[in-house]
């Protein structure tokens, strides 16, 4: 029964590992275009070539993860902290079809987090022993890779709005240590299920929707955009301000 509730609790966890939904409102990205639009110039239509992209990404809503069923393992209490920050530099290259369609590439990171299990007790080694309290600590780490199809709608010469579609590469990467207080040298491996796993890729669905604007130069842009990534739960979300340069 304790291996069961063992179990449970890791794959509970890791089922949580994942990037939570952004609470970012999309508005906000109108409301951003719409304060620098008396600062562009006129925007021509792209021409075939290439172009490359960067930017910075914001992650929010790295809610701590917690148990579907708390009363599974009592007194277990779940905490999380990032070592990263929440804004991570977002890089790409693309190549223009014609002055609408666009094939691109893309890399993104997430900040890396720290997640411990407090509590988390065990019966004891030795009959008439205290029960033993441990401590358990994941890093976790996501690095995203992935190519897309850029559709561009332009409105007028000073706006032109585009969407994203395709697919990303997404590699988990996680490091886990046991820790207990009493039994400072004793070594807790095997009490983690064989279905804890190191590193993980997975394929995900892609998306984007935003707003380019030109700058003066002609061609360069600056691009405003609000992404997502459909996983089998819900999709995660976040927000980026990049700069575009057609070579």
């Amino acid at each position: 029964m304790i291996l069961l509730s063992q179990q449970k609790f890791e794959i509970n966890l890791l089922e949580n590992l994942n990037l939570k939904n952004s609470s970012f409102s999309l508005p906000f990205t109108i409301i951003a275009c719409s304060l620098i639009f008396g600062l562009t110039a006129g925007l021509s239509a792209k021409e075939t070539g290439f172009y490359v992209h960067g930017g910075v990404t914001y992650w929010d809503g790295f809610d701590a993860p917690s148990l579907d069923d708390e009363t599974t393992l009592p007194g277990v209490s779940i905490e999380q902290e990032l070592e990263d920050s929440r804004a991570q530099l977002s890089l790409g290259v693309g190549f223009h079809l014609d002055e609408r369609w666009s094939f691109e590439g893309f890399y993104v990171s997430t900040p890396e987090r720290v997640i411990s299990g407090n509590n988390w007790t065990f019966p004891p080694f030795e009959p008439g022993g205290d029960p033993i309290s441990l401590t358990w600590n994941a890093k976790v780490k996501q690095t995203i890779g992935g190519v897309s199809a850029v559709y561009d709608l332009y409105l007028n010469e000073n706006l032109s709005l585009f969407g994203k579609g395709g697919i990303a590469f997404v590699r988990h990467k996680s490091s886990q240590t046991i820790t207990s207080e009493s039994l400072p040298d004793a070594a807790f491996e095997n009490i983690i299920p064989s279905s804890f796993t190191d590193e993980e890729d997975t394929q995900e669905l892609y998306g984007a929707i935003g707003a380019r604007i030109p700058l003066r130069q002609g061609a360069a842009g600056l691009t405003f955009a609000y992404q997502f990534i459909q996983t089998d739960d819900d999709p995660e979300t976040s927000f980026e301000i990049g700069f575009q340069w057609n070579l």
